[in-house]
């Protein structure tokens, strides 16, 4: 494991009841990143819903959050990734002069690029178009449905892009991911995008992670990396495993709604989801809340190694 190890989350984008972008929300969603020790904000990612905002509006949003993070420690990594080339790096170029301190993009999903060599020429401008920032490559098959030698990808790519530091790998091949990881004796910074397995990647040597649900549950990976290093491996097991039960109750509703919900329960109030996303009607909430409330989220032993009643409740849910 690198150090220090970096958590970034990537935030929800708020809108209010009538869909619109609500950046009075952002100066929360920071205060509560600061509260929880995260590093980073991975803003315009698949968390914020990036696929349903206009140009405009993630231009907007980005300025907002490099103005609220700026006097904060929090880095902001904009995600620029566009199915069409010229406004991928239209964005790049907003992103470096609205002060990001970072650029990463994710494949094309329309027109997909046949191989490694296509996807390497549709990057090449956007990261060009980035100035100095630091460029990463967002690999998402899931989402894009591009899959390539993501190793390869990178030793390929670096002889064009000299930006290039590194990758959000949010991709289930572990094998890839450890490839990844020992290019050239750690050249690249691999930024893991797989919350449900984060001790893996961390066994593997990833130097950070990008997660939905390190925008509120964060405390919780930190126990689990220190009780990783300390050689309590059940107590890491333990707490991975609660990560998963957090993760399964959101899924059973609808994840990004759910996490929406989960954050105003919170005092972030994020608002809705856009369509073709479904949000929670009012009975929803509560049952969610109720079932949160069952897997212990709200105290503070959620979080840490204790085997006190949170652990019950996490086992009776099995």
């Amino acid at each position: 494991m690198l150090s220090p190890f970096r958590f970034i989350a990537p935030p929800h984008s708020p809108f209010r009841a009538d869909g619109q972008l609500n950046l009075d929300a952002v100066a929360s969603q920071v205060r509560l990143l600061e509260q929880h020790e995260v590093d980073g904000a991975f803003v315009a990612g698949t968390t914020g819903e990036v696929s349903s905002l206009t140009l405009d509006e993630r231009k907007t949003l980005v300025e907002k959050w490099c103005d609220a993070a700026g006097d904060s420690e929090i880095e902001v990594i904009v995600q620029v990734g566009h199915n069409c080339q010229a406004d991928a790096c239209d964005l790049a170029r907003h992103a470096q002069s609205a002060g990001a301190d970072a650029v990463a993009a994710f494949a094309p999903s329309y027109f997909k690029p046949a191989g490694i060599e296509e996807l390497v020429e549709f990057l090449v401008p956007v990261a060009a178009a980035s100035g100095d920032l630091p460029f990463y490559f967002y690999d998402i098959p899931g989402m894009t449905g591009v899959r390539v030698p993501t190793a390869q990808l990178l030793s390929l790519a670096k002889e064009r892009i000299p930006n290039l530091v590194g990758l959000k790998f949010s991709n289930n091949d572990l094998v890839t991911l450890q490839e990844c990881v020992r290019i050239n004796d750690g050249e690249f910074e691999v930024l893991f995008g797989s919350d449900e397995v984060l001790l893996a990647g961390v066994a593997f040597g990833i130097a950070g992670a990008v997660g939905s649900t390190y925008n509120f549950a964060t405390p919780l990976y930190r126990n689990m990396l220190a009780a990783f290093a300390a050689g309590n491996f059940d107590a890491a097991r333990m707490l991975q495993a609660r990560a998963v039960s957090l993760f399964r109750v959101l899924e059973r509703f609808g994840y990004l709604a759910a996490s929406k919900a989960l954050m105003a329960m919170l005092g972030v109030d994020c608002g809705p989801v856009r369509t073709p996303l479904r949000n929670l009607a009012e009975p929803q909430i509560a049952e969610l809340r109720r079932q949160l409330e069952t897997l212990g989220f709200f105290r503070e032993s959620f979080f840490s190694e204790s085997r006190s009643r949170v652990s019950a409740d996490y086992e009776a849910s099995l």
